[in-house]
């Protein structure tokens, strides 16, 4: 069983055709009653997490013609609420946060076995072995993905610029490194 990763370089916020076509491939394969699940745990602060769930779930349900829900994500009930979910959508913020959070639950890769896992910045970031983040550098992902990844791609504001792809191509060991632009998207699938 196989499972989908749509990893979204960043600025979810701005008007883009890319934007719309990450958030519809999001729900392309959902059906009416399915459930999208909005961990937005990159954002340390809650009142701004939850303007960014209202936001993002306006995005998401935008993009698709089906019943769903979109549901936010709670520290304490996190890996049933994946388990219930047909999608798990991660938005952006601060990825370093991100990844301790989510290494507190042992169960989370095996919750997320078989699903599509959606994540744009800082939650594309939290699945490779690597990845360039501003102004942290290079840093440490969970390691689901065999990859290596930069994001805000030609943006000098996030860094995302040849100097940053280049220490992070330089890196660890040989992986596949992935540049992805502002607004676009890429997919890997693989068996967890």
């Amino acid at each position: 069983m196989k499972t989908t990763f749509i990893l979204h370089g960043g600025r979810l916020k701005v008007s883009d055709p890319y934007n719309d076509s990450f958030c519809a491939e999001i729900t392309k394969n959902l059906s009416d009653g399915d459930e999208v699940l909005f961990i937005g745990f990159a954002r340390r602060d809650e009142e701004d997490r939850l303007k960014i769930y209202e936001r993002d779930k306006g995005y998401i349900l935008a993009q698709t013609n089906k019943d769903i829900t979109v549901t936010n994500a709670t520290y304490e009930n996190l890996i049933e609420q994946i388990r219930n979910a047909d999608v798990i959508f991660i938005t952006g913020g601060e990825t370093g946060e991100l990844v301790k959070d989510i290494r507190k639950y042992p169960d989370f890769i095996d919750a997320i076995k078989g699903k599509v896992v959606a994540g744009s910045s800082a939650g594309a970031y939290l699945f490779s072995q690597y990845y360039f983040s501003n102004p942290e550098g290079v840093c440490e992902g969970l390691g689901t993905l065999p990859i290596k990844i930069i994001g805000h791609y030609g943006n000098p504001q996030y860094k995302g610029t040849e100097e940053s792809l280049h220490l992070l191509k330089n890196y660890g060991e040989d992986l596949e490194v992935i540049v992805v632009n502002e607004c676009e998207w890429t997919v890997r699938e693989i068996a967890l």
